[in-house]
């Protein structure tokens, strides 16, 4: 069974920090979070260093960027996911979106750089608007970005 688990929230590892690494173990396959999360995670400012952390707790992993895009590691390579240039609103959804959407991509068969530029794609779409989801005609356009 693959497990993939998001850090779901900057104030979640700040303060229970034991008990998401408890949650992690030895280790999941696939790791969201943004990147204050991944920074609380590693104990770090840096991003860099982060990453190394977080390589050695996740197989894979994409960590949000807001605005600067993304980045996926698919094991192998890490992936610079372009940001979409939106007006942001209301960023509650967008980390769920990106998880969603990243792991649809993955899911019907493409790659990690893939599955981040429909991600990326997906959340810009929910922080351009009011509230934490996209109505069903808004999901079949943002396929085009696969």
């Amino acid at each position: 069974v693959k497990v993939a688990m998001t850090l779901s929230d900057p104030a979640m590892v700040q303060f229970f920090k034991e008990g998401v690494q408890e949650m992690v173990g030895d280790g999941v396959d696939l790791l969201f979070c943004n990147e204050q999360e991944a920074k609380l995670f590693a104990d770090t400012d840096d991003l860099e260093t982060a990453i190394e952390a977080i390589k050695k707790v996740a197989n894979t992993f994409a960590i949000t960027l807001g605005p600067k895009g993304a980045l996926a590691w698919d094991g192998d390579t890490l992936h610079e996911i372009a940001p979409n240039s939106v007006t942001a609103v209301d960023s509650n959804g967008a980390g769920d979106m990106f998880a969603g959407a990243f792991l649809y991509a993955i899911t019907h068969g493409y790659d990690f750089a893939a599955a981040g530029r429909l991600a990326s794609a997906a959340s810009a779409q929910v922080v351009s608007q009011f509230g934490p989801r996209l109505e069903a005609e808004q999901h079949a356009p943002l396929k085009d970005v696969l």
